[in-house]
């Protein structure tokens, strides 16, 4: 009974918006987390040098906060669904958390600030660009055909 429906319906992937938010922000929770323990350390210790676990120390203080700050930003671009907007929005947060994460814990020195900053901006650009492109919007790429009837659209 449920195959014979489901053979004559579309189906797409993360259809509803309320759906998309709220699994974009647990993925932005993670990338938040991932982004202090593990991007901002090894970005600042491949161009400074040093220890990772010390920059990882430091930045322990402000792990919840940029979990909270990336989990609505990755909210608001799972909600859009445009691969290039949540580019940019993810972007742009990884940006200033990865700005704002150096000059408040790590120190003002150039290559520190630049190192932090591109490291998460490039982090931030390439999570915009998967989570926009696994949760595409409404009216977005991904469907399924089951009705092999009915002619596959392409736009």
């Amino acid at each position: 009974m449920f195959f014979k429906k489901l053979k004559f319906r579309e189906i797409t992937v993360f259809k509803r918006k309320n759906i998309r938010g709220f699994v974009g922000g647990l993925l932005g929770i993670a990338a938040g987390m991932s982004l202090t323990t593990t991007i901002i350390p090894t970005a600042v210790t491949t161009v400074v040098g040093g220890e990772v676990f010390f920059v990882r120390f430091a930045l322990a203080d402000y792990f919840a906060h940029t979990a909270l700050v990336w989990c609505a930003a990755a909210w608001a671009t799972a909600r859009i669904g445009s691969t290039k907007l949540g580019a940019i929005i993810l972007g742009l947060t990884g940006a200033i958390t990865g700005l704002l994460l150096a000059l408040a814990q790590l120190g003002t020195a150039t290559n520190i600030v630049l190192s932090s900053t591109i490291g998460s901006l490039i982090y931030g650009v390439i999570g915009g660009l998967i989570i926009s492109g696994i949760m595409p919007g409404d009216d977005e790429r991904i469907m399924i055909n089951l009705d092999k009837k009915k002619p596959e659209e392409n736009s």
